[in-house]
């Protein structure tokens, strides 16, 4: 099979885990097919991942781990990783956190982005904030957090 092949992943909305993952497609059509069957389901949905990504070792960039507040431009955190801890998975990505009693605008998006330095990590990191922001993962990620926290307040009675 050829680098880089884009495949569709269904699995239960909300869930972050991989083992929760229902089947594997190499089209998007066939992925919605296979939803539109179990429409009783409606907490299904369509993921991209990538199937034998073809990383190359760019050295002009390294490892940039960023943690950002939900608005502004200054980050909590910024620093460089061990480039060859990270080499062979040279994948860039992104969580959002909420700590405890947190309130919604106290979490940190927290990246690992691949730059050329400081600066180009952090005008990368707040694109990429504002648009997981954009569509909406801040939101789930706060719902989310509720459901454990309430879950954890529960559990202590």
């Amino acid at each position: 099979m050829k680098p880089n092949t884009v495949i569709h992943l269904v699995k239960p909305k909300n869930y972050d885990a991989f083992d929760e993952i229902y089947a594997v497609f190499d089209s998007k059509e066939k992925a919605k097919e296979f939803v539109n069957m179990f429409k009783s389901r409606s907490g299904l949905e369509i993921i991209d991942g990538i199937l034998n990504p073809d990383y190359k070792v760019d050295q002009k960039t390294a490892p940039y781990y960023i943690s950002l507040g939900q608005t502004g431009s200054i980050p909590r955190d910024i620093f460089m990783c061990d480039y060859n801890r990270d080499l062979e998975n040279k994948q860039e990505e992104y969580n959002i956190c909420f700590y405890g009693e947190a309130n919604f605008h106290q979490g940190l998006f927290i990246l690992k982005i691949f730059a050329t330095d400081e600066k180009d990590a952090l005008s990368r990191a707040i694109k990429i904030r504002n648009t997981a922001i954009k569509n909406g993962e801040w939101d789930m990620a706060w719902e989310r957090h509720q459901l454990q926290q309430s879950s954890l307040k529960f559990k202590r009675r």
